[in-house]
């Protein structure tokens, strides 16, 4: 019988200059996030809490940033945690970057009302209730409001941010009317829309969004981002976004 392989693969990203170690059947990092990570690299700024980092792929990429100070990754399944400091060392960025193990709905205990200038996240998409829950605990936990509802990361997200402080995330946008309900009522006004298709003739899948604490009602839409041309390779709006990371 041969060797079984290890748990954790380790990926190349943008020619070498980002190394990710990743699960090799658990919670893997997709396109979300490196969309999330471009549109936050022009948006986050002081200190950023990021709910829910995985292995830790958007503080690792916010920390080349220079109008961040200090990011601090928070994540409830104790593996992921572990991973995502593996990755931050790998990446040598231990002096901007901490990850804590923690319940996101339990934060409180630790960090008091206004410690950051910036929350990021790409929370759970779907109800507990919905769909298939996949029966990987990672997977599942990542993908469904199994240890946090979207309303828990509103409401953390609230205590976390400083007056006038902004909230970042990615989210589907079938879900678009209960985002913007939920961030009205925790207080985040919703600033900036940007829908995302994955192809320039197929309705939109996704929602990034920028909202501020306190903040009044005006919001304006970006230009829709298309990710894929006919062929199914990346376009060049895309890439240009990319190639920025």
């Amino acid at each position: 019988m041969g060797n079984s392989l290890p748990d954790d693969e380790l990926c190349e990203l943008f020619a070498g200059k980002l190394k990710i170690y990743q699960k090799r059947l658990g919670y893997r990092f997709s396109v979300d996030s490196l969309v999330l990570a471009a549109f936050a690299q022009k948006r986050a700024a002081g200190t950023v809490a990021d709910l829910g980092t995985g292995s830790g792929i958007l503080p690792i990429i916010l920390s080349k940033t220079a109008a961040v100070k200090a990011i601090t990754g928070i994540e409830v399944q104790e593996d992921l945690a572990r991973l995502a400091q593996k990755n931050v060392a790998l990446n040598h960025c231990e002096t901007q970057v901490t990850i804590v193990h923690a319940d996101i709905r339990a934060i409180t205990k630790t960090f008091t009302a206004g410690s950051f200038d910036t929350v990021i996240s790409n929370p759970p998409f779907y109800p507990a209730q919905s769909g298939r829950i996949n029966p990987d605990p990672q997977k599942a936990i990542s993908r469904h409001e199994l240890c946090g509802t979207l309303s828990d990361f509103l409401r953390i997200s609230r205590h976390l941010l400083k007056v006038s402080g902004k909230f970042l995330a990615i989210y589907p946008s079938v879900r678009v009317v209960d985002l913007i309900g939920e961030m009205r009522a925790f207080g985040i006004e919703p600033k900036t829309l940007q829908f995302i298709h994955p192809k320039c003739n197929e309705p939109a899948n996704l929602l990034l969004v920028e909202g501020a604490k306190g903040a009044g009602r005006e919001a304006k839409v970006l230009a829709p981002l298309v990710l894929y041309d006919a062929s199914g390779h990346y376009t060049e709006q895309a890439c240009h976004i990319f190639s920025a990371l």
